[in-house]
């Protein structure tokens, strides 16, 4: 088994087909918790420099009233009906039995304007008392915001990330909310960079990749 793989990238679509590339090429077959065989990679960083270009991969299925969708998620302490939602963990992060709601978001938003040089700027999912307790946990688990020289950028942990399916609307959404954080405290969004702890590719898309990456190839070799 390899342990560790880095992506520097310009785009999310870059990061994605790299990232996935590295899955296929490097990856080990296991069956997970459900039975569900995957090709997981353990301990995949990946930065992406500019994820305001090219930030929809042709190949994905979901279109951009659907990501604009997603993204409003993130950003929303609303939960339509879900077991968790990221914004709701992150809007209004709460412990069972306590009536306080703290907004992550915006308390991110005070220490940089406190302090633009700040290393505290950090919100979190996962609630131990809940999700110790739940078989359906947050995968994202950590968003932290580092100022510097004017430019914001976000670092985000993953524990379990469906790198297929969900890494281009994870990434669309994640740009929005550094988007808004960077208004909010006057800097430019940066680079966001993601480690995942898991990056896998289930079954069910491995004949999608597969399919993907010989095309890329054939690209490149017919130029």
């Amino acid at each position: 088994m390899k342990l560790g793989r880095f992506v520097r990238a310009r785009t999310i679509s870059d990061a994605w087909h790299r990232g996935l590339n590295l899955i296929w090429q490097h990856g080990q077959e296991i069956s997970d918790e459900r039975g569900t065989r995957i090709l997981e990679l353990l301990s995949l960083q990946v930065v992406v420099e500019d994820p305001y270009h090219e930030m929809i991969p042709a190949e994905y299925s979901w279109n951009e009233e659907r990501l604009d969708e997603y993204a409003h998620q993130l950003l929303s302490c609303e939960n339509p009906g879900f077991e968790y939602t990221y914004g709701e963990r992150l809007r209004a992060w709460s412990v069972p039995g306590c009536s306080e709601m703290i907004d992550q978001i915006e308390q991110v938003i005070r220490r940089l304007k406190a302090s633009p040089s700040s290393r505290r700027a950090t919100a979190v999912t996962w609630i131990p008392m809940v999700d110790s307790a739940k078989d359906e946990v947050p995968c994202m688990i950590v968003d932290d915001f580092k100022l510097r020289d004017g430019c914001l950028n976000l670092s985000v942990f993953f524990r379990s990330h469906d790198y297929a399916g969900a890494y281009p609307a994870n990434l669309y959404g994640l740009a929005r909310v550094l988007e808004h954080v960077s208004k909010e405290v006057g800097a430019r969004p940066g680079s966001i960079s993601t480690t995942s702890a898991s990056a896998h590719v289930y079954e069910h898309d491995w004949d999608r990749v597969a399919e993907m990456i010989r095309t890329k190839r054939d690209i490149c070799i017919h130029r």
